[in-house]
């Protein structure tokens, strides 16, 4: 019978170090709704001039601003509105998905990565550098806020990329290991297999005959699944918490000393558990 760690599971110690990474990134990432400084993100206050500016009966607070002519205060709540439920969202899938990896349910682990990953990231990209995207957003009823095309979204992503400090991945990477249908082992293509028992669509996400997805996986097929997550998610993870991190504190009026501890936090735990430094 195999010995179950109190800790880790059915996960060998081999991973241990990058599943402690991946859980203190998104954790970085939690601390935008859990910690004081970044309240900003969900409470939002407004001086009114008189008693007759105020919102109608039953009037929305976004029609409010919009009718008041507060376009910039509309556009920072939604903003902050989206993110802050966006960022809660992407928390919820990663940090269940690493806890099903400890599990060894990595199935379950793969189509939990697919929402934050697949679709959160791309409207978190498009709300910080489409313009015109709060308005789509707001007036629209048919409006896919994560229908975009090849070159679209490596546009986002390359102009993302500017942004990250520690360059963990290039935008073209990033293309390929999220988005890449033509990638047997992209997130997507990954994430379709663990969420359907045969594909049969794409030729590189071909189910094949006798076969149903994840269904007879061995354990071979785990240690390869688990050393696909632990390659990959540690890259991705950062490239998460650099954009989203860089997003808020642009948002809000924040010490830029917490910003740089959050930094410096970041590479000293990746020095502890990888001893790369970040130069």
């Amino acid at each position: 019978m195999k010995k179950i760690h109190p800790d880790y599971f059915y996960l060998p110690e081999q991973f241990w170090k990058k599943h402690e990474l991946c859980v203190y990134l998104i954790g970085q990432v939690e601390e935008f709704i859990l910690k004081e400084e970044y309240i900003g993100l969900k409470v939002f206050s407004l001086n009114l001039e008189n008693e007759k500016d105020t919102p109608n009966r039953n009037e929305h607070i976004f029609d409010f601003l919009i009718r008041t002519k507060r376009k910039d205060y509309y556009e920072k709540l939604v903003t902050c509105q989206v993110l802050h439920g966006l960022i809660i969202d992407m928390c919820y899938f990663i940090q269940e998905a690493l806890t099903c990896s400890k599990k060894q349910r990595t199935v379950v682990t793969f189509a939990l990565l697919r929402k934050p990953f697949v679709y959160d990231l791309i409207v978190v990209l498009r709300l910080m550098f489409e313009d015109g995207f709060i308005e789509k957003f707001n007036e629209e009823d048919d409006f896919d806020s994560t229908g975009l095309n090849k070159d679209e979204k490596i546009v986002l992503l390359e102009e993302a990329t500017k942004y990250t400090l520690t360059k963990p991945i290039t935008e073209i990477e990033m293309y390929e290991f999220i988005f890449d249908t033509k990638n047997p082992n992209s997130i997507i293509n990954l994430s379709n297999k663990a969420l359907h028992p045969s594909t049969t669509r794409n030729q590189n996400n071909k189910t094949g005959k006798q076969n149903l997805n994840f269904a007879f996986s061995e354990n071979e097929d785990i240690q390869r699944y688990w050393q696909y997550i632990y390659s990959v998610l540690p890259m991705v993870l950062t490239y998460l918490v650099e954009i989203i991190e860089i997003f808020v504190f642009s948002l809000l009026e924040i010490d830029s000393k917490i910003y740089s501890a959050r930094i410096e936090d970041r590479a000293q735990k990746l020095i502890e558990l990888t001893g790369v430094k970040i130069e």
